[in-house]
């Protein structure tokens, strides 16, 4: 239909100019700013005029904005210069030594020839520099004044589908980021993915609070409703995390028919909007409810569908998925219309590698019964032209139905490669099987395919091998959280030395409610046992550490790799250390 995103961009506002695109809620509520696809497109050619001033189609140009009405411009103003946009993931000023200089591996990484930014990094321009100096030898230029200049010389780049987009930088939940190099093809490729999953040509409109430089935000949020020609409401993450109300609210004030986040979102809603102030919402016209980015847990499709079902949500509006940068976002999706289908597997037979229904007629209420078994929920199947394997990690073989194996993925969603590392590139997106069958991208993601449905075991680096058993650190933290004033969804465990230094054990790193969680020798010793009676191990380490501590991905994934390296220094943020 397009041959890439600034043609598409230019058909709607040719054929669609005076609709509105977008609507920006400003303070997350009742301050909104409409944007239309005719301004939309007008910004993006003065911006790509001021980029033509500092470089040529291929350069890199970072993006450093805050969510904004400005970051749409600064993206299409890339690549209406032919120019490769790298949304960079923003640092914390608090914590500015920390963080900046990722932000600066990312810039140099890049090899950057402009840093398009809004007036809050503009006042921060300094500290940034004194800590990373070689952001001050790139030229900085403010969307806001690029758009008042008008872009009347602006020049079509004559993009293709071959032409790269822009640098998807991962997140880095296991390693330092990389950048997935991601063509107009690919994009458009995977719009039509999450088009034909999500209601095909049903009128759209979406709702998202995601951080635009991830890239369930970028292409979720922003791309696709302008994809399908709707209308998207946007905010701050900042405005949802400080009162989750706002998402529903907004899903309900434009009747929204789509609306995608991680699972903790769809958690922080149970948890913190009270009942009182659910009543008023209508949630009726909500669809498609993507639930990806991280583990979906059946415990939240559950207590979600009890808050919110008396509000007019139905619980076969959640879609759980998997997706990865690497393959633009978005892989497989359960199928519309359909409930979430939630499935109990044998433990100790996923430890050995094989998916085998566990006989559990209902959920027990006495944990030692269900230590023998867990639950997943299945992430549906592949769509169009995408193919789907699961392949034994260490011999490349292709494994049947059942078994436990690395996800690999092949398709025209699949991005390019890794920016500027050939090697790892060619270990990752040329995969070919032990009978040739290829080229495939490893994901690093286990999983398995039970009754035609793919099914999400977990990060293969994440593993944590204990006395020869597997264990899947999502189940460990899973448990931790059941202890109260443990923080749903901020806990991390790993694997340590244990306490003789000759065997491996397992660390427990828990952010907690200081007001809630009480004696903490006694909180520990509950945690110790609550893992003990689930998986009969006893974490060597259970550590506290104060909210909002524990280091996370732009998608809100835990980075356990992380957490690791700061239990060792010792530069986690204790809140006290049972036993002392």
């Amino acid at each position: 239909m397009f041959v890439s995103l600034v043609d598409m961009l230019r058909s709607r506002a040719g054929e669609q100019g005076a609709d509105t695109s977008f609507w920006y809620l400003l303070d997350g509520d009742d301050d909104v700013m409409e944007i239309t696809f005719g301004s939309l497109d007008s910004d993006a050619r003065s911006v790509a005029s001021r980029l033509a001033q500092v470089g040529g189609p291929g350069d890199r140009v970072v993006i450093l904005m805050a969510p904004g009405p400005d970051f749409l411009a600064a993206f299409f103003g890339c690549l209406y210069a032919g120019m490769i946009a790298v949304p960079a993931f923003l640092p914390d000023m608090v914590n500015i030594k920390r963080s900046v200089p990722r932000l600066q591996a990312i810039a140099q990484d890049a090899e950057a020839v402009a840093i398009l930014t809004d007036d809050l990094f503009v006042a921060f321009r300094d500290e940034l520099w004194a800590v990373a100096p070689d952001l001050a030898r790139t030229p900085w230029i403010l969307v806001g004044d690029a758009t008042s200049s008008g872009g009347d010389d602006w020049a079509d780049p004559g993009s293709t589908q071959d032409t790269t987009a822009f640098i998807q930088y991962t997140s880095g939940s296991t390693s330092l980021p990389k950048g997935v190099v991601l063509s107009h093809g690919n994009l458009l490729a995977n719009l039509e993915l999450i088009r034909a999953s999500s209601g095909g040509d049903d009128p759209f409109i979406g709702v998202s609070w995601l951080p635009p430089y991830h890239d369930m935000g970028l292409i979720g949020g922003i791309l696709e409703p302008l994809y399908r020609g709707g209308q998207g409401a946007l905010m701050s993450p900042l405005d949802f995390l400080s009162r989750p109300l706002r998402w529903l609210r907004a899903i309900s004030t434009y009747s929204a028919t789509t609306s995608p986040a991680p699972n903790f979102a769809f958690e922080l809603c149970v948890r913190r909007i009270a009942a009182e102030d659910r009543e008023g919402l209508d949630l009726s016209s909500w669809k498609y409810a993507f639930n990806g980015a991280e583990p979906v847990r059946a415990s939240t499709i559950r207590r979600f569908a009890e808050a919110f079902e008396p509000h007019g949500y139905s619980q076969r509006t959640m879609l759980p998925c998997y997706g990865l940068a690497e393959s633009t976002l978005y892989v497989s999706a359960k199928p519309t219309g359909e409930l979430p289908l939630i499935s109990r597997f044998d433990r100790d037979e996923l430890a050995a590698g094989r998916a085998v229904s566990a006989l559990v007629e209902e959920p027990s209420e006495e944990p030692s019964e269900e230590a023998r078994s867990v639950e997943l929920v299945s992430c549906g199947v592949g769509g169009p032209l995408h193919d789907i394997r699961i392949v034994d990690p260490d011999s490349s073989a292709p494994l049947e139905d059942d078994r436990l194996g690395e996800i690999w993925l092949a398709g025209p969603s699949v991005g390019h490669g890794y920016w500027g590392r050939r090697r790892q590139t060619a270990e990752v997106f040329h995969a070919t099987t032990s009978d040739g069958e290829g080229p495939f991208l490893r994901t690093g993601d286990l999983g398995f395919f039970h009754d035609g449905q793919l099914y999400v075991a977990g990060r293969i680096k994440d593993i944590l091998i204990v006395r020869g058993r597997n264990l899947y650190p999502q189940d460990l933290e899973l448990v931790a959280e059941s202890v109260p004033g443990v923080r749903a969804g901020c806990v991390a465990a790993f694997a340590v030395a244990d306490v003789d230094g000759s065997t491996e054990g397992v660390a427990i790193v828990a952010e907690v409610n200081e007001s809630t969680i009480g004696d903490l020798d006694a909180a520990a010793r509950a945690v110790q046992a609550a893992v003990v009676e689930h998986y009969q191990v006893a974490p060597s380490e259970v550590v506290f550490i104060a909210p909002r501590s524990l280091p996370k991905t732009s998608s809100g994934k835990i980075q356990r790799h992380a957490a690791k390296r700061m239990f060792e220094e010792g530069s986690l943020e204790l809140v006290g250390v049972p036993g002392s």
